[in-house]
């Protein structure tokens, strides 16, 4: 017995209307009936799962054509099972959902790599992953993905060709080429990129990159994707390349947001009259915005090449080393698109290499101007205040990076005033009562800013025979400015009592404390010829290095890290009053 083609064709109509519920109509639903369209969609598909079970048990007891026709009734009400399990997953109907799910995978699980049910059995088992990994329970979502991705590369060693629901539905005739190879292609392209996300919350961090590569490079390959969520995709990978100081792979990425955003731009621009004025503005709108964060996560490869470079140069951290050796070793091919993609172009724009001399340091530095500048074509400080403080913050990031490669002392000091002023520029922007962590950190950057003035200036000091007011003046100004910064950073977390507010961590306690540490050396550096004022110099000195110590012994975790300091602190508490007992007697004659 073969199912007559009349059967098959009245079970179709009824599929895809429901299929044109979900995908069409379900767009202009009102929004105080949301999910009408699905819900009309799923009493279709009840119906037709009832018609299918009966029709299952006549060809069953019949026993007829060796089960080719009980094989096909299965399949088309895996297919309902699972269609059925999207839209109660859709409806928050979870419950419903997974056992729907489940009734699929149960229906087919003995035939599951058979050309007519892989497609079903892919798809119920995808979102029953999907399903779990929403809902945090990342293992078990882990072993469902990881079953599909078996279940793709068994089928693809086979000679087969997937079959989707019409071409079950359809004569050999009515089949359409390719489109089940597509759907199954697509199949597995979801599985990669929840297969990302699974790893990534299991801290797996990169075989979350590979599945994250393996995902757009299999888009740009098939021609399915949005372009600005394949451009933001990209560029936020690149970011975790940049932290394993695989720089080349994060500028291939990056290359690939910039080449993907670009052609978006084109298409958008080439836009008919089909659209509205507003919605050609809100595309337009879009871009900009995403350009942005590409621009960002470009001005930071090159602000982590000149950091990564610096670290390399300041020290030699054997591990870090054997680390970045090992990056360089990996397969080139693993994390890499295609070479239809035309990259060259973005990729040749900067290097990937360890800067070795200020000329290198130098090319980086003006890329990444251009790039943050980009980014604050869009970010303004009026309505994205936190986004453009972001973004001054790595201009500032950026001069004192440039200023370990610089050798002329002068201009050490320029850069680093530069990086002062950006702290500064934010602010007299910002309200502390809105933005105090942005406003903590701009504290605490300018003062060790100005402390690096600070270190210049006294070499060129020390290194004068004769020294003039004007340079001591300039040096006193340097240790008041960074001494106005350090109070208000140690104000912002101290209670009316003095001490440091509750609720405060490891770190930011730290940092508390060596405020303190800079303001006794502050005070303690201050030249004056003044015997009064050198002792309420020394007086503050002491005030601060009594505070560090003491806070230390009430800090005991933050300080473990600050025992060099803790040391120089005693030394400098025993030895200021015999310093200020001498300015005292002077005094007194």
């Amino acid at each position: 017995m073969v199912i007559p083609k009349e059967i098959l064709t009245d079970y179709k109509e009824i599929y895809e209307k429901a299929v044109k519920l979900v995908n069409e109509e379900s767009k202009n639903d009102p929004a105080d009936d949301p999910y009408k369209s699905h819900y009309t969609a799923r009493n279709l598909l009840l119906e037709m799962k009832e018609m299918l079970k009966n029709s299952l048990v006549s060809v069953l007891a019949e026993e007829a054509d060796d089960g080719k026709d009980d094989l096909v009734y299965q399949v088309i009400q895996a297919f309902v099972c699972r269609d059925l399990g999207r839209i109660y997953l859709f409806t928050e109907e979870t419950s419903l959902g997974e056992n729907s799910l489940r009734e699929c995978i149960d229906l087919i699980k003995g035939k599951k790599t058979r050309p007519e049910s892989i497609i079903a059995y892919m798809g119920a088992v995808n979102e029953l992953g999907i399903a779990y990994a929403n809902r945090m329970e990342y293992k078990q979502s882990l072993e469902l993905l990881s079953e599909v991705e078996t279940c793709y590369r068994e089928f693809n060693k086979s000679e087969n060709k997937p079959m989707s629901i019409t071409d079950i539905f359809g004569t050999p005739e009515e089949i359409e080429v390719d489109k089940g190879t597509n759907e199954f292609e697509s199949l597995y392209t979801l599985c990669c990129f929840y297969l990302a996300q699974v790893y990534g919350h299991l801290g797996e961090l990169e075989k979350s990159a590979q599945y994250c590569h393996m995902t757009l490079k299999r888009q740009y390959s098939a021609q399915n994707y949005e372009p600005i969520d394949f451009a933001l995709n990209s560029a936020t990978l690149s970011q975790y390349f940049i932290g394993q100081n695989m720089f080349k792979e994060a500028r291939h990425h990056l290359a690939a947001a910039t080449l993907i955003i670009a052609e978006y731009e084109s298409k958008i621009s080439h836009t008919d009259n089909s659209i509205s004025e507003q919605e050609f503005q809100d595309l337009q709108e879009t871009f900009k915005h995403r350009y942005a964060d590409v621009a960002r996560c470009w001005s930071k490869y090159g602000l982590s090449l000149l950091a990564s470079s610096k670290e390399r140069l300041f020290n030699d951290d054997d591990e870090k080393l054997v680390t970045d050796a090992k990056n360089l070793q990996i397969d080139s091919n693993r994390y890499c698109f295609p070479p239809d993609m035309p990259l060259e172009n973005y990729e040749s724009r900067i290097s990937c290499d360890y800067c070795l001399t200020f000329d290198d340091a130098k090319e980086v530095y003006h890329f990444v101007i251009k790039w943050l500048d980009q980014a604050k074509e869009y970010y303004k400080p009026d309505t994205e205040a936190s986004e453009y403080a972001k973004i001054i913050k790595d201009f500032a990031d950026l001069y004192e990076q440039m200023a370990f490669f610089e050798e002329d002392p002068s201009n050490q000091s320029k850069m680093q005033k530069r990086r002062a002023k950006y702290y500064e520029e934010l602010l007299e922007l910002l309200n502390p009562s809105f933005y105090l962590n942005i406003c903590r950190e701009c504290w605490y950057g300018a003062g060790l800013s100005y402390c690096a003035i600070l270190d210049i200036k006294l070499d060129c000091f020390k290194s004068t025979a004769s020294p003039n007011p004007q340079e001591l003046h300039k040096i006193n100004q340097v240790c008041q400015n960074a001494i106005k910064h350090f109070k208000s950073f140690i104000q912002s977390y101290t209670e009316k009592d003095g001490s440091i507010k509750a609720n405060i961590d490891v770190d930011e306690q730290k940092t508390w404390l060596y405020s303190h540490f800079h303001l006794g050396r502050l005070h303690y550096k201050m030249i004056t010829p003044d015997q009064k004022l050198q002792l309420e110099n020394l007086s503050n000195s002491l005030k601060y290095y009594k505070a560090f110590t003491e806070e230390c012994v009430k800090l005991a975790e933050a300080s473990k890290s600050l025992q060099a300091e803790i040391g120089v602190c005693r030394e400098m508490v025993n030895l200021l009053p015999i310093k200020m007992s001498k300015v005292r007697k002077r005094l007194e004659k």
